[in-house]
Formats: structure tokens, sequence, C-alpha cells
């Protein structure tokens, strides 16, 4: 797939996955926000998931993300396991504990995982950007461990827009 930030275009390594279908890969990848639990122990098959990718948490961007997904949520009334999984590492989530501390959101990182097992997930997701250790801006909503919705937008300059995600999908 084809993405670009701003006007330089970005290929993405990987097949997004289809609606109905399960998140099979489950890595092992350490929680730096949050928890310290792994990613793979947190992620579930009952109820509400959400797992969004960050390409840089350090940005205004990923912030807006990771703080803007979990408002609309809790303005729908949705509970759900939210789960970040940023390019970077712990020390990057600083500047989100700073801006947002009543965040309730999980984090987890690439930087301190088995590249084999990094590389696989950012296939199974189709959000693995070239010849990069980065990850593209997605959003993937799960409903008893299926599918209902994703996004991967085509420009990946900011951040996508959630909102227009969450009504697209139609939690109530």
């Amino acid at each position: 797939m084809k993405v670009y930030l701003g006007d330089s275009p970005i290929q993405l390594i990987g097949k997004r996955p289809k609606p109905g279908q399960k998140l099979v890969l489950k890595p092992k990848l350490p929680g730096v926000y949050n928890t310290k639990q792994d990613f793979g122990s947190i992620a579930k098959d009952k109820g509400y998931l959400f797992v969004s990718t960050l390409p840089n948490v350090k940005t205004h961007a990923c912030s807006a993300q990771v703080y803007e997904l979990e408002t609309l949520l809790s303005e729908k009334g949705i509970e759900a396991t939210i789960c970040h999984i940023s390019s970077d590492g712990k020390s990057s989530w600083s500047e989100v504990k700073k801006l947002h501390p009543g965040l309730k959101c999980l984090g987890f990182t690439l930087q301190e995982a088995d590249k084999d097992t990094v590389l696989a997930f950012k296939k199974s997701l189709g959000i693995g950007v070239t010849n990069s250790h980065r990850l593209a801006h997605g959003l993937f909503a799960y409903k008893d461990g299926k599918l209902i919705g994703s996004l991967i937008p085509k420009q990946q300059y900011g951040s996508p827009n959630i909102k227009k995600f969450l009504n697209k999908i139609k939690i109530t």
C-alpha cells in the first residue's frame, strides 16, 4: 500500500486485515505506558480492543491520536481496551505523560522487541514502513476478537480522523 507524508510517497509492507479477521499475531511487545505487561498478554478476545499504531509518539500528531481516541470513546460511553504501539522507546512517552497525565490507555514499544517479531507484526497489520523501523499511523477496532474496522490514512502527515472512523464503524 502506498501512503504519503506530505508530498513524499511511502511504501508500506504487509496487508491490512479485512473485517471479521482475528488479531492473529499478539506479540510480546514491551509495555511502557500504564502497564508493565506485554501487548500479547493484554490483547483479548472479549469486548472492544483498539490498536493504534504511532510512528513517533513524541510528535503532536501522535500525542493527539493517543488523547483523542480515549476521549472520544469515553464520550460515547464505550468501555474498551486501548493499546497504542509506538515505533520509539519508553522515554518517548514522557511527553504524553506530561500533556495528558490522566489517560488510562496502554502504551507499547517496538524498540525492545525481537526484530523478527516486529517485522511479522508490521506485516500482519500492513503498517510497516519499507526500509524503516517506523510504523505508519493506523487504527484497528476489534470486537470479541474480530476486526470491525481499520484505518490507515493515505496522508500520514497529522493524526487520523478518529471521530469519522468511530462513526463509520458504528460503535454504540
